[in-house]
């Protein structure tokens, strides 16, 4: 049956534990708090894992012990290592997981966070060299620590790794992943990560008895990553087509490029500082990344190295003239103001470019454009650009062109109209009244005088307007173009 918050629990230690609050539930297992007992969590594995390989790996695990002691410091606690300190049974005496000491989550941040300055300044991490050569220092000298006693990390990287932000000592968690050497048995670790796996490993994976040169590689890698601004040691530009593209792909070529011979098939990321390093770390770390996996530095001879050089007595890293933020090897330039000024200049770099794809964009577009213009039919193409007052004229003149009738009519009804009203109002009503009064009293034969005159005078008129409306037009398309 699952555990949950309420039950209990009995230690190796014969104390009886109560579940409090579930804190993480992962592949493996679940933690909980326990009530009453601020200091101590408790891992109770899932129904359906392998209790008796968990079991024996724990009883290895709490007979080699690592030398980790918790940090005192300033009234504060810090838990160097969640390592287990008591097997854990169930109601029924069944193996079911272990206690492991409070690690304060809260005030921990892994690695990953801290090795790209704009990422740790966001999160509020220390940036400078200093802090962060502290940091390789203590990952160094805990691993040692760790090695000492036969175990090892194998799935070693930033992620995995968290440390305290106020005195930036390194804190483990999740051991029992670990690969952890038992009395004749080797119980091995269950996850890798590929991007900070050896090249002898890449194809078939780490096995028992090869823990050591593993890790050896992947804290290598961390440490690169620590002192040179996140950058990979594997990563940068390639010279040839057929160079790998993926990280794995460059370890399996062994294709490091930040060593102190350059490699031919690949060039170091412009913004890198390995060139800052002292000659010293630059060798040890053309060791760890050397064809020959018996010549990478081990965690005690980084932790021999580090350590100088974190040691604010020691003097050998000062601040930086320039930017008071910034730290630098002595008698070295500054790899963070290099790095600043290589990043300005891609910025600079990008931009212009930028502008050049506008401009030509702007040109390829403008050329289409004439382009479609040229393929048009004579009908649609656009009219080419001229003078202002020649485009006026020639639009006036369209207009006219285009609508003869209508003009035509308004001329005739501005001009013809008013004449041929006031005719009929001024003369032909009143003379028409009086024939139309002589013909009924005399007879229109009488009249015949009267008649004749009024027929003409109408036959003219009518005559004028005929050859009005046939003239307005004839001079309208006499305009056109």
């Amino acid at each position: 049956m699952p555990a949950r918050t309420g039950s209990t629990v009995r230690d190796s230690r014969q104390r009886t534990l109560r579940l409090g609050r579930l804190i993480k539930s992962g592949g493996a297992g679940s933690v909980f708090l326990l009530d009453g007992m601020p200091d101590e969590v408790v891992k109770l594995y899932h129904p359906g894992s392998d209790f008796a390989v968990y079991e024996r790996k724990l009883e290895a695990m709490l007979a080699l012990c690592p030398d980790l002691p918790d940090r005192l410091e300033h009234g504060n606690r810090y838990v160097q290592i969640a390592w287990p300190r008591a097997l854990v049974h169930d109601a029924r005496g069944r193996f079911a997981g272990f206690a492991m000491p409070t690690l304060d989550i809260a005030a921990t941040s892994d690695l990953e966070h801290v090795l790209q300055e704009r990422q740790a300044r966001a999160a509020g991490l220390p940036t400078g060299l200093g802090a962060k050569m502290t940091l390789a220092a203590n990952l160094a000298t805990l691993l040692a620590a760790l090695h000492r006693r036969g175990h090892y990390v194998v799935d070693l990287k930033p992620l995995n790794v968290r440390f305290y932000r106020e005195s930036l000592y390194i804190a483990m968690l999740d051991c029992d992943g670990f690969s952890v050497q038992g009395e004749g048995e080797r119980f091995p670790a269950g996850q890798v990560t590929v991007d900070y796996l050896a090249p002898e490993f890449q194809q078939r994976g780490v096995r028992p008895g090869q823990e050591a040169a593993q890790d050896r590689f992947a804290l290598a890698v961390v440490l690169f990553q620590l002192l040179n601004s996140g950058i990979h040691p594997y990563s940068g530009r390639t010279r040839g087509e057929a160079a790998p593209t993926d990280l794995p792909g460059r370890i399996r070529a062994q294709m490091y490029a930040y060593g102190l011979r350059p490699h031919r098939d690949i060039a170091p990321a412009p913004v890198s500082g390995h060139a800052a390093m002292p000659e010293q770390l630059r060798r040890m770390f053309d060791r760890a990344f050397s064809t020959r996996p018996q010549d990478r530095p081990d965690a005690a001879q980084w932790a021999s190295a580090l350590v100088g050089y974190a040691r604010r007595e020691g003097g050998l890293l000062v601040a930086c003239q320039a930017d008071a933020q910034h730290q630098h090897f002595v008698g070295l330039p500054c790899a963070a103001c290099a790095r600043a000024e290589a990043l300005s200049k891609a910025g600079q770099a990008s931009a212009t470019r930028q502008r050049s794809a506008q401009r030509r964009a702007r040109r390829q577009n403008a050329g289409k454009r004439a382009a479609a213009r040229q393929h048009a039919p004579a009908g649609t193409r656009a009219p080419a650009q001229q003078p202002l007052g020649q485009r006026l004229a020639q639009t006036q003149a369209q207009t006219l062109a285009t609508a003869p009738t209508g003009l035509g009519m308004r001329l005739f009804m501005a001009l013809l109209g008013p004449v041929l009203l006031g005719w009929l109002l001024g003369w032909g009503m009143p003379a028409y009244r009086a024939f139309d009064a002589a013909s009924r009293s005399g007879g229109w034969w009488a009249l015949w005088g009267d008649a004749l005159a009024l027929a003409f005078q109408a036959g003219v008129l009518l005559l004028g307007l005929l050859v009005f409306v046939a003239l307005v037009p004839m001079v309208i398309m006499s305009r056109r173009p």
